[in-house]
């Protein structure tokens, strides 16, 4: 079974609506919909924005349907050269709001937790290779999560060099999968470009329309992975 995990009904609703089968099943707050895609076996979830409701939502995901992978889908803020609407497959992602570098830590690592949290190496690697076999370009790195709507790059006090994109759940998730011995991947399109004068308007312009996307390269690798 392929876990996919959206923040936000603009995220998910495009592939839950393409699900054969479907069945829905309600948890505490969380709306799960399970079904096929191309005869695989596919649970959808939207999470909610922001790192706890994102992680619990990876969790419950996790322990009801066991998932073989979970794909965190959806849209990001991009740094350092990116576009909109350019494709981000995450390498690794990791947290930046998190200091506690008075104990030893490094800024973004939570105590007793990995510093960066690798994506699957395998599964990312065939879903890069969907993408090429459908020429469609898109780009590799670092993503960083905080509970906040990233506008300006000094709210990000830790190191730059290699990041792509920030957003508010991809890490939480990947903690959540890492925790769990859950296999885990990103993917995730450029909804605007992080301090930029019409940031704002930007994301509101290209919400809908990078999400819907998103959700269509997802169905498209859920489709077609081997």
């Amino acid at each position: 079974m392929i876990g996919i995990i959206g923040a936000m009904d603009v995220e998910v609703e495009l592939l839950v609506s393409k699900l054969q089968n479907k069945k829905e099943k309600k948890i505490a707050n969380y709306n799960f919909y399970s079904g096929t895609i191309e005869n695989k076996e596919v649970v959808v979830i939207k999470s909610g924005i922001g790192k706890v409701a994102s992680s619990v939502g990876a969790g419950l995901m996790i322990e009801e349907y066991h998932p073989d992978f979970i794909i965190n889908t959806g849209i990001a803020g991009g740094i350092n050269g990116l576009h909109t609407a350019d494709i981000l497959i995450a390498d690794s992602l990791r947290y930046s709001d998190v200091d506690a570098v008075n104990f030893g830590y490094k800024l973004g690592q939570v105590p007793g937790m990995p510093l960066d949290y690798l994506t699957d190496v395998k599964i990312k690697e065939k879903i890069q290779q969907i993408l090429k076999d459908n020429n469609i370009s898109f780009k590799n790195g670092k993503i960083y999560t905080a509970d906040t709507f990233v506008t300006d790059l000094k709210q990000i006090n830790i190191e730059l060099e290699n990041v792509c994109a920030c957003e508010m759940e991809g890490t939480s998730i990947a903690q959540a999968c890492y925790l769990l011995d859950t296999k885990f991947v990103s993917i995730r399109f450029i909804s605007d470009i992080v301090g930029t004068e019409e940031q704002v308007k930007d994301y509101g312009t290209f919400e809908k329309l990078m999400a819907n996307k998103s959700a269509n390269i997802c169905f498209d690798i859920v489709s077609k992975i081997k």
